[in-house]
């Protein structure tokens, strides 16, 4: 079976599971050696049908541009595949919200059995939620561990994982500005030699 047909097959029982949820799913080459991992779409992604687009994807080509690196090239996914909203009582309108542990936790083996199936040489995780989903702990943070490199297991593989504060978080901390690009220097070495 492909590496396409056993995705599709894992995105059948996603959908069977979340039934209702405005899902997107993975998207990119599953050929990769880069695999980028988010925490869940926004409501850009669910009007696309498509991971980082809108905002966000203006962050992600930014991204890729620094890394010299093609969309085409990777393969983008979320740790929860589906929007995660609330009302906001003042305004009315739906917006997003950060994902509950049971959440993640709810959401975790699909995420494993992505990346077995993808088989990337390197995982980059954006922000805490996806980086506890991959490490399966909550007790890790961002703050910790940014710009590291570490070797992890899923589903019997080893894969080697560099984590990332999400894009998005420097534009509300100015202050991991420099943190956030000494960090992208670090992995633009890794890419070059992956």
């Amino acid at each position: 079976m492909s590496k396409r047909d056993e995705l599709n097959k894992l995105y059948d029982k996603y959908h069977d599971n979340f039934q209702g949820k405005e899902i997107v799913l993975g998207d990119g080459n599953v050929e990769c050696k880069l695999m980028l991992i988010g925490e869940a779409p926004g409501k850009d992604e669910v009007r696309l049908a498509k991971p980082f687009v809108g905002a966000a994807g203006k962050n992600l080509n930014e991204f890729l541009g620094f890394l010299g690196i093609q969309r085409e090239d990777i393969f983008i996914t979320n740790a929860i595949k589906y929007r995660l909203s609330a009302l906001n009582e003042k305004t009315g309108r739906i917006i997003n919200r950060p994902a509950t542990k049971d959440e993640v936790a709810a959401n975790r083996d699909y995420l494993m059995e992505e990346i077995h199936v993808i088989s990337p040489n390197l995982i980059v995780t954006l922000g805490n939620v996806p980086l506890k989903s991959v490490m399966g702990s909550y007790n890790i943070s961002i703050g910790t561990v940014h710009g590291e490199m570490k070797e992890v297991e899923i589903l019997g593989q080893r894969v080697n994982l560099f984590s990332l504060y999400h894009p998005a978080s420097i534009i509300y901390n100015s202050k991991l500005q420099d943190v956030y690009m000494e960090d992208l220097k670090k992995l633009k070495d890794i890419v070059e030699n992956i």
